[in-house]
């Protein structure tokens, strides 16, 4: 378990995350530059939302997605000096919960993280 603290404020831009599940099909529509700051995620449309899902849990066949793994894109507010408690790093991003609720899961930018 790695411990983190926020050193830079951030609100989510996506209100509705999208979720998918093992199995899923779903539409590969874009996917992030390489060589910037978010490499390695897939713009998706699934049938009932879209958003940015890991590369690595997509098996792709043209524009058509499997869903390999479960997938949640919830996103957290944070601010500057809460404490994160890492799950698992992806991309660029940390899965995880905040010290004072550790029950919610959601992703960090790394990049606004340091570790403690």
């Amino acid at each position: 378990m790695s411990i983190y603290r926020v050193i830079k404020s951030r609100k989510t831009d996506y209100e509705n995350p999208i979720k998918v599940y093992e199995g899923e099909k779903v539409i590969c529509k874009e996917e992030s530059n390489e060589a910037g700051d978010w490499a390695g995620w897939v713009y998706c449309k699934s049938d009932n939302n879209e958003g940015w899902i890991p590369k690595q849990i997509i098996n792709k066949s043209g524009d058509i997605g499997l869903v390999v793994e479960d997938y949640d894109a919830t996103e957290f507010d944070v601010e500057v000096d809460e404490i994160i408690i890492m799950d698992k790093i992806l991309n660029g991003w940390i899965w995880g919960a905040k010290k004072d609720n550790p029950l919610i899961k959601g992703w960090i930018p790394l990049n606004h993280l340091e570790k403690i």
